[in-house]
Formats: C-alpha cells, sequence, structure tokens
C-alpha cells in the first residue's frame, strides 16, 4: 500500500518531526513492513520557474519562436516551437544540465543559428498528466496559474517533492489498508493514541434521503449492510490540486470530483464506495441480490458480462446497475448531466467478491479490498466523511439522514486473557497496567468481571481471537528489541526421512541404476488423453475430475491414468530424432469416488515408466528392469508373477503382463501392476513410430509388501552343486512361470536355481507344442551331494511337470 508521508504527517503528530530512516524502521519493528520508499520528483533536477518577457518569431524558421525568460538572477534566451505562451506568463524552465523525466537531460545550444539556454517544459516532462493537472493543455507548455517566485524550484510548486512509503499489508490486516490504519500503527508505535479526524455536516440540501431511497438486502450473508446517502445539486468538474495529488501519490488517477472523492475516502479510510446517477435508480429502491442465471450485466469499462446466481449485484426493480463490490454498471454512471448522486457504502462477503472478481475476470481497487473483509461500522463513518469532502469541495449540496439495512450489526466481542500467561508467552516482565496501556493505545480496552481480565476488541479487528492473539499486540508495541533474550528450554526433535520417503529413495535410485531419467509431467489433461489411449466410452478411468477454473482445455481434467504424460515425452524425443528414451515419475492418479465430487478422492501413488529404443528392446527386457527393481524393494523372484493379460487397451494384448507380489511362499497373490508393449495403435495417436514399452505400479501397495522385509546375509556356500539340464515338450500356451512353479513345488529345499537358457519351434517339435529348456542347480549347505541324492527330486520334478502341464521330456542330460 503506497502512503505519502505528508498525508500520514497530517494524521499523526509524532510523525511530523520524525525524519524518515527512523520513522520506517521504527513502524517495521510493530510489524507494519515497509517495503520500499518511492520520491516521486526526485529525477527532476535544474527546472525553476522564469517570466516570459517577450515571444518574437524566429528569422530563419516558420514554427520556432525566440523567448526572453527571466528567471530571478538573470534573463536567458530559449528558442521554442509552442504556440500557448504570452508575455507576462510563468512557466518552468529547464537550465543547461537540467534532468527532466525518464531521464532526459537538457544542455544548451543553437537552433537554426540562434543561441537556446534551455528549455521550456510541458506537464509531461515533469512526470505528471493532464489528470493531475487538467488545466495542463494538450500541447504546449505548462502555464502556472497564479504568480510565482523566480527562479525557484519548480518541485515544490507542483508538489513533487513528498516522499512514498510502501507498506506490505498482511491479508490478516484488512483494517491497516488504508492511511487511518497505517496511521492509528504509527501512533501507537510512538506511544499515543490515534484520534480519528473529526466528522461534521451541514447537511443544506432539502428533504431526507430516508425518503428518496430505499434499500432492501434479500442476502445478508453476502451483505452485511448497505448504506446509501444523497447528494444534490452535483457540480462535476476537476478536484483541487492536493487532492489530485494525494491521489497520484498513492497510485489513482483522478478522475472528476465525484469520483476522486469516492477513491479518496477509499484510501482513507479503506472502505470502497460508488456513486450512482440517482436518476437512473428507477423507483428509488436499491436491492441487494443474486443475479440471475445468464443475466447479462454491461460494466464501466463498456464490457457486456454474464453473470450467474453466485455473484452480488446491485439493483433496481427492473435491473441491476453494478456487481456488488467489483465494478458499478454503465448504465448508472455519474455524468456531467447529474442533478443528484446516490453514494454507496456498503461491505459485502470477501471469498463471494473474491470468486466474483474470477469469474468476470474483473480485478479492482475496490475488490481487492473487500476480498479481505470488511467491518460493517466502517461504513457509515466513510460515507459521512464522503459528505464532509463535497460540502468542503463545494461540489453539492448533502441532504440530511441516511437510508440503511444492517439486519444483523456487529459488535465488539471480548476476548479474556491472563496477564501473567501472556508476559510468560513474550517472555519479558509486562506489568498488567502496561499491557492495558499498550492495548488502549490501539483501541482496545480492558476490563474485569469477576476477576478475569478482558479485552473488547473493536470490530474491525476479526483478527484478534484468543490469548495469544492478546500476546502478539503487547508484544509488538512492547518492543521486539526489549524482549530479552533466553536460552531455548525445549529439546529439538531429530529430523529424518520416513519410511515412505525412504522408500521412494530405494525406487529412484533403482530406476536411475536401471538406465531411467527421472520426468515431471502435468497431474491435469485434456479429456481428449481417453480417446489416444483408446480407451471404451464407458470405462471408468474416462470419469475424471473437472477442474472449475482450467487454464484451457488441454488441462481441464485431473488425470485417472499416469501414462499419457510420459507417452507425450516419449513421442518428443522420438521427433527430435532421439535414438532411446527411458522415462520414469512417481507420481499420483486421481480416481473420483462419486461425481460430483462429495468428497475428496483416491489419491493413486504410483511408478510410471516407459520407453523405446531403435536399437531394439521387449518385453523381456522390461520385466528384467522390473525384478530387478522388485529386488531392489526386498521381494525376490519366489514372490513376484507375472500371468499374461489382455484387460488393458492401450498395451498390446499378447505382450503385456499383470504383475502380482505373493505372501511368503507364494499365497495370496495380489495384483499390484501391469507392464508390457504399448497397443501399435497408441502409438500411431502419440506419433510415436517406434515400438514403446511402460509399466505402472501400485507404490502403496509395493509398499506395503516391501515394509517388513529384511536383508539376511548368508555366507558363501562351501559345497560344489550339481547341474541337471532338461528339455520339455509343452504346449505352446504354457508359459515360463507356469513350468518354474510345478519345478519348485517338488523340487525339495536341495533345489537352488532355475534358469531357463533355450525356447524352441521349429521342425523338431511338433505343431501346437513348443521345447524349453532349463539348467536345474542342486545344493546341500552341509555336504557334497550325489548323482543318488538328487535321483528322487528329479523324478518328483518330472512327475509333477507331466500330471500339472502334460510336459514331456525330450532329453535329460
Amino acid at each position: 500500500m503506497l502512503v505519502p508521508m505528508s498525508w500520514l504527517r497530517d494524521c499523526v503528530d509524532a510523525v511530523k518531526s520524525e525524519n524518515l530512516p527512523a520513522f520506517m524502521d521504527r513502524i517495521t519493528q510493530t510489524g507494519t513492513k515497509v517495503e520500499g520508499l518511492t520520491l516521486p520528483g526526485e529525477e527532476i533536477t535544474g527546472v525553476v520557474t522564469g517570466r516570459v518577457l517577450s515571444v518574437e518569431k524566429h528569422p530563419d524558421a516558420d514554427k520556432l519562436l525566440i523567448t526572453k525568460i527571466d528567471i530571478g538572477e538573470k534573463t536567458i534566451q530559449i528558442i521554442t516551437g509552442a504556440t500557448n505562451l504570452t508575455v507576462g506568463a510563468y512557466v518552468p524552465v529547464a537550465l543547461d544540465g537540467a534532468k527532466l523525466a525518464e531521464g532526459k537531460r537538457i544542455k544548451k545550444g543553437k537552433l537554426r543559428g540562434l543561441d537556446s539556454e534551455g528549455m521550456l517544459c510541458d506537464i509531461g516532462e515533469l512526470g505528471r498528466t493532464r489528470y493531475d493537472y487538467p488545466e495542463a493543455p494538450e500541447n504546449g507548455i505548462y502555464i502556472f496559474q497564479e504568480p510565482q517566485p523566480l527562479g525557484a524550484d519548480v518541485r515544490p510548486l507542483l508538489q513533487l517533492t513528498d516522499e512514498v512509503i510502501d507498506f506490505e499489508i498482511m491479508s490478516n490486516r484488512p483494517d491497516c489498508n488504508s492511511i487511518i490504519g497505517v496511521a492509528r500503527e504509527a501512533a501507537a508505535a510512538y506511544g499515543q493514541t490515534f484520534t480519528p479526524p473529526e466528522i461534521s455536516l451541514k447537511e443544506t440540501a432539502g428533504g431526507d434521503a430516508a425518503e428518496m431511497i430505499s434499500v432492501e438486502i434479500k442476502n445478508p450473508a453476502l451483505c452485511p449492510r448497505y448504506i446509501a446517502r444523497v447528494v444534490k445539486n452535483v457540480k462535476v468538474g476537476p478536484s483541487p490540486l492536493w487532492l489530485r495529488h494525494r491521489l497520484t501519490a498513492c497510485g489513482l488517477r483522478p478522475i472528476n470530483n465525484i469520483v476522486d472523492i469516492t477513491n479518496y475516502v477509499m484510501l482513507e479510510y479503506g472502505q470502497p464506495m460508488h456513486a450512482f446517477d440517482i436518476d437512473n435508480i428507477a423507483e428509488g429502491r436499491i436491492i441487494v441480490r443474486n443475479a440471475a442465471a445468464g443475466e447479462k450485466f454491461t460494466t464501466l469499462d463498456g464490457v457486456e458480462r454474464t453473470l450467474d446466481e453466485t455473484m452480488l449485484v446491485i439493483a433496481d426493480p427492473q435491473k441491476a446497475v453494478a456487481a456488488a463490490g467489483v465494478m458499478g454498471g454503465e448504465n448508472s454512471m455519474v455524468t456531467g448531466n447529474a442533478s443528484a448522486v446516490l453514494f454507496e457504502s456498503a461491505t459485502f462477503n470477501g471469498p463471494n467478491i473474491r470468486f466474483t472478481s474470477r469469474k468476470l475476470g474483473l480485478r479492482t481497487d475496490a475488490s481487492a479490498r473487500y476480498e479481505k473483509g470488511l467491518d460493517p461500522n466502517l461504513a457509515l463513518d466513510a460515507v459521512n466523511r464522503a459528505m464532509q469532502l463535497i460540502e468542503e469541495l463545494e461540489c453539492g449540496e448533502v441532504v440530511p439522514g441516511i437510508a440503511e439495512a444492517y439486519p444483523e450489526p456487529r459488535l465488539p466481542f471480548k476476548v479474556g486473557y491472563n496477564p501473567a500467561s501472556v508476559s510468560a508467552l513474550i517472555g519479558a516482565d509486562i506489568s498488567a497496567g502496561e499491557m492495558v496501556n499498550i492495548l488502549s493505545r490501539i483501541g482496545i480496552e480492558t476490563e474485569n468481571e469477576g476477576g478475569e481480565t478482558r479485552a473488547v476488541v473493536p470490530t474491525r479487528r476479526r483478527d484478534i481471537s484468543r490469548e495469544a492473539d492478546i500476546a502478539e499486540e503487547v508484544a509488538r508495541f512492547y518492543g521486539y528489541g526489549n524482549i530479552p533474550s533466553r536460552e531455548t528450554q525445549t529439546v529439538a526433535a531429530p529430523g529424518g526421512r520416513s519410511e515412505k520417503q525412504r522408500f521412494a529413495d530405494k525406487i529412484h535410485s533403482a530406476m536411475v541404476a536401471l538406465g531411467y531419467c527421472e520426468a515431471l509431467t502435468y497431474p491435469f489433461e485434456s479429456p481428449k488423453v481417453f480417446d489416444r489411449l483408446a480407451l471404451a466410452q464407458d470405462d471408468p478411468l474416462r470419469n475424471a475430475i473437472r477442474i472449475q477454473n482450467p487454464l484451457g482445455e488441454d488441462f481441464s481434467v485431473m488425470r485417472t491414468v499416469t501414462l499419457n504424460g510420459l507417452l507425450e515425452s516419449l513421442a518428443l524425443n522420438f521427433n527430435r530424432k532421439n535414438e532411446y528414451a527411458r522415462l520414469y515419475e512417481l507420481a499420483y492418479a486421481y480416481i473420483p469416488k462419486s461425481l460430483p465430487l462429495t468428497e475428496l478422492p483416491e489419491e493413486r501413488f504410483t511408478l510410471t515408466f516407459a520407453e523405446y529404443d531403435k536399437k531394439g528392446t521387449d518385453f523381456f527386457d522390461i520385466k528384467g528392469g522390473l525384478e530387478e527393481l522388485l529386488w531392489a524393494l526386498g521381494l525376490d523372484g519366489s514372490r513376484v508373477k507375472f500371468e499374461a493379460s489382455a484387460r488393458y487397451p492401450y498395451m498390446h494384448p499378447g505382450r503385456a503382463a499383470d504383475i502380482f507380489i505373493c505372501e511368503k511362499g507364494g499365497r495370496n497373490p495380489k495384483l499390484v501392476g501391469y507392464a508390457g508393449e504399448i497397443h501399435p495403435a497408441v502409438c500411431h495417436n502419440y506419433q510415436l513410430g517406434e515400438r514403446a514399452y511402460a509399466g505402472v505400479l501400485d507404490l502403496e501397495c509395493l509398499f506395503t509388501f516391501s515394509a517388513g522385509v529384511k536383508r539376511v546375509f548368508k555366507p558363501l556356500p562351501k559345497f560344489p552343486s550339481i547341474q541337471r539340464d532338461i528339455a520339455l515338450r509343452v504346449k505352446t500356451e504354457i508359459t515360463a512361470a507356469q513350468v518354474e512353479a510345478a519345478i519348485k513345488e517338488k523340487g525339495s529345499q536341495l533345489l537352488a536355481g532355475i534358469k531357463l537358457f533355450d525356447v524352441y519351434q521349429g521342425v523338431q517339435v511338433e505343431e501346437g507344442y513348443k521345447s524349453m529348456a532349463y539348467s536345474l542347480s542342486f545344493r546341500s549347505p552341509d555336504r557334497t551331494l550325489t548323482e543318488a541324492d538328487i535321483d528322487k527330486p528329479m523324478k518328483n520334478i518330472l512327475e509333477n511337470l507331466s500330471k500339472k502341464l502334460d510336459a514331456a521330456l525330450r532329453g535329460l542330460q
């Protein structure tokens, strides 16, 4: 918030004599932080007042004039092209070496052979506009309206010497978002109690505002209070210089006296206001209501906007005349023909104003203040202050009385506190009397009831609700620097990563070791993704959560499947001629429990990986990588099962598998994910001209299985193993996993390893069958085995293979 120091000094006596750096440091120490300091006229130097003595035509240029300018100590000659000069006019003169706005420098020189010792300035060259000085010509030199001392610095005359402080106002302190709010804090910082300016009105117009205007609030939850006052015989014109200067210093553009007064009061009190032409209010009735769905309304900026039923409007019986708290309507704007004006001072629900502002794409100074929540009891003082300015500037006659609706007046509330507890919490020995004095300086009175101390908190301080808040207020103005330093009495808890974080770290390490690079993709995407992934129209994965205010259609739904982002990344790499790409991501899929949402969705934490390689890769490469990953998580091959699957429309039906994790002993398998080749049609949809492979694992399930696993280290075997190789003739549909399970089932404790080393289909194997060759390893931990020791387990293995899989032995070695 921008605060001119001249305005603040008018409000707080203690600040008048304080130097600026000391003030900024002191106010910052109380929590009202100074963000920056601006000196508006600092860049302008060497510009003084001068009086035009003569104006003559240049002998060698039709559009140039020769002027003699008296600058007090001497008379100088300046060549100019301005046509609005007259003898006797007082003008700003930039001397040789002067510096103007935007860094422009002036040097003396010759123009068409004649000396020019400076330059006469227009208002823009002094860093101001015609909004600040309406008397300035659109094209021409600025001329002072009154005689000025010659040779004087023009900056004080044009009020360009004020210091402007930029304060950071916290969102929970809307009471500080005004000149009076900052003045109250500044007075308290200097041990004084702030006294607000006295408001007195003459109310010279006839009639009664309550008889001219009626106010009805149909939704008190969104509009707690609405006040209207009326001004007759309005005279619309420029505001005086002092008011225009203060608005400009605070970052607002002067417009006319009526609008400027509403903006001035908004800055001074923090209460936005709006003015309506009363002739455009049908039947003299103000109705605060919700808009109708699809209702059309044109705001002051000339844009027609479509409203919905959640938005609040100010209306008359026939039409909306303002979007409440955001912007007025074109149909009720104050023009130079207005004979009577209605001034609105109201309080609106902050969140509703924010939603309305965002939906309309229209953010204003008024909406920014309303969003933070305003005190309804501020509205009356603000509108009366506006009426006082109307009378002081003689731009209208104030009608006595007000028209008001205030269904549930907000009253001061009480917060109990214990002075001893507050003192202990702050860490300083502060007496109860000193606390009372500090609180009274910021408008918080104290009372004792039945031995309990209570703070009576004004309605503007909604941020105070408990004893800790009282302690904060006391500490701020007692002075943080006055609180003695003490050693910390608490014991710091050791930090560390959680089990799930360490689990994720293992996954990152394993995936990087397997040659993958981590990717990060957006959790929101386009509904068209479902078509690219070939999902059926009734697929549950299409039931995605829609974002209310998306950046666009491409980011309008929360993802229910995590493959899209990585497939897009693969396609990008492929189309940029990269030979291969291997990517992985730890990400969430968002599965709604019902639509529309009635509760938070299920967030599935998944590992997704995808790859392609122009040199060639296949399903078994993916499978091998998965086995390495699961081993790193403590899940060995005895607990992992792969089963062919065709349930995923975006995966190749013959080259994809479900992944199961079993309990120890191979019992109770649970589905934890899938992996395989991406369907060729889906690759085509992504413009990926290479076979791609991908997989998805449910990390919550994996974490559950992995959590109880402990690494057990065993000594290297002391005794040699015996190898037996077998070649089996099995039906084509039999999988290696089925064969290995049958071997393990009857292999006894001597079976140490199984390795598939050959698969063959051809002329030597009848049609419908294939040959699978395995190497079986047997070992005992306490002796050297003999051929006789492994005959029995081999016999049992072969019988079990024949019985369960109809497998026949092709050869035994």
